[in-house]
C-alpha cells in the first residue's frame, strides 16, 4: 500500500473543496493500487482527521503533495508559513520517493532551493490555457501533445532561470508560461505544478465569484477579470448585474466552456503513483537484501 501525505495549506473556506479535489483525482488515478492518504496543515486549526505536523516529521512517506495558499505577504520569505514550509521541503527531499508542489508551494520551493524568484503580473493569470508537451518523460506517459488546464495565480516563474538551475521543464503554455517541471533533489523526485489539473469544472468560477464579492464588499480594489477561455463573457456580464445571487450563479454555471483536462489530470497522477510504487518496491528490495538503495526510477 502506498502512503501519501497531503499538506493542505488552503484558507479555511477552501480546505474541504481542496481536499475533495485531490482525494477524487488520486482515487481515480490509483485504479487497483491501494492508497492511504494522511492529511496535514502547516498552520492554523486542524480539521477533523488531520494529523499534527510532528506526526509527519516522525514518518517516512512514499509520496507527498503540498498545496499552495492565498498569498499574505509581498515576498515568499515574509509568508507566515515560510519557516515551516522550508523545513518541509528539506524533509521531503530525504523522506519521500517523490513530492508534488502545487502553485505557491512550487514558487516557494524553487526560491528556497535555487534562488529562482517568481515574477509578479499586472493581471492575474486566470483561465483555461493550452499546454504543450516539450519532452518525453515517464510522468507524461500516455498524455497528449497538447491539452487545456486551469491556471489561477498572480505570479509566474521564468523558464530560462529554471533551466539554468537544472529543472526539467516538461510542459508550457504559450499564453500562461511554464506548467509542469521536475528536479531530483536528494532522494526525492520533486514534481512542480504551476497549474491546477485537480480542479473541478466549477472551481475557477467559484474563485472568480468569490473575488467579485470581495470587490463588492470593498475587500479588494478592482473587479476581477473574467477567467479566459472558460466563461462566456456576455453571460458573465449579465450575471454581474443580477441582484439575485442564486440566479447569477445558475447563469454562470451554464456559461462554463466545457474543459478537457480531467482525463489528463488522472493520467498524470496515475503516472506519479506508478513512480511511487516502483520506488517503494525498490526500497523494499533494499531492506530485504541489506544493500544500499539504487538511484531513482525516474530521472528529473
Amino acid at each position: 500500500m502506498l502512503t501519501i501525505g497531503l499538506v493542505n495549506n488552503m484558507p479555511p473556506a477552501a480546505i474541504e473543496s481542496t481536499e475533495r479535489q485531490f482525494r477524487e483525482v488520486l482515487n481515480t488515478a490509483a485504479m487497483d493500487m491501494p492508497l492511504r492518504l494522511r492529511w496535514f496543515r502547516l498552520a492554523g486549526l486542524r480539521p477533523a482527521g488531520y494529523e499534527p505536523m510532528q506526526a509527519l516529521w516522525d514518518s517516512r512517506l512514499d509520496g507527498l503533495i503540498i498545496t499552495g495558499t492565498e498569498p499574505k505577504a509581498a515576498t515568499l520569505p515574509e509568508e507566515p508559513v515560510w519557516p515551516l514550509l522550508t523545513r518541509l521541503i528539506d524533509w521531503a527531499a530525504e523522506n519521500t520517493v517523490s513530492t508534488i508542489f502545487s502553485c505557491l508551494a512550487a514558487h516557494a520551493a524553487v526560491q528556497y532551493l535555487d534562488g529562482v524568484e517568481r515574477q509578479p503580473h499586472a493581471e492575474k493569470i486566470f483561465g483555461v490555457f493550452q499546454s504543450h508537451k516539450l519532452t518525453e518523460h515517464p510522468l507524461l506517459r500516455d498524455t497528449p501533445e497538447t491539452w487545456h488546464v486551469p491556471h489561477s495565480r498572480w505570479n509566474d516563474l521564468p523558464e530560462q532561470a529554471l533551466r539554468e538551475q537544472g529543472y526539467d521543464v516538461l510542459t508550457r503554455s504559450n499564453d500562461a508560461g511554464v506548467d509542469l517541471f521536475t528536479k531530483q533533489v536528494s532522494k526525492s523526485l520533486f514534481f512542480f505544478i504551476q497549474t491546477h489539473p485537480e480542479y473541478f469544472p466549477v472551481s475557477l468560477l467559484r474563485e472568480w465569484w468569490r473575488d467579485v464579492q470581495r470587490f463588492r464588499n470593498k475587500q479588494q480594489d478592482r473587479l476581477p477579470s473574467v477567467p479566459r477561455n472558460y466563461i462566456d463573457e456576455q453571460r458573465a456580464a449579465a450575471a454581474l448585474v443580477l441582484e439575485d445571487a442564486a440566479e447569477a450563479r445558475e447563469l454562470l454555471e451554464t456559461s462554463i466552456v466545457p474543459g478537457d483536462w480531467r482525463p489528463v489530470a488522472v493520467q498524470l497522477y496515475n503516472n506519479w503513483l506508478l513512480h511511487l510504487q516502483q520506488g517503494a518496491a525498490l526500497a523494499g528490495m533494499v531492506v530485504q537484501s541489506g544493500n544500499h538503495a539504487p538511484g531513482p526510477a525516474v530521472a528529473g
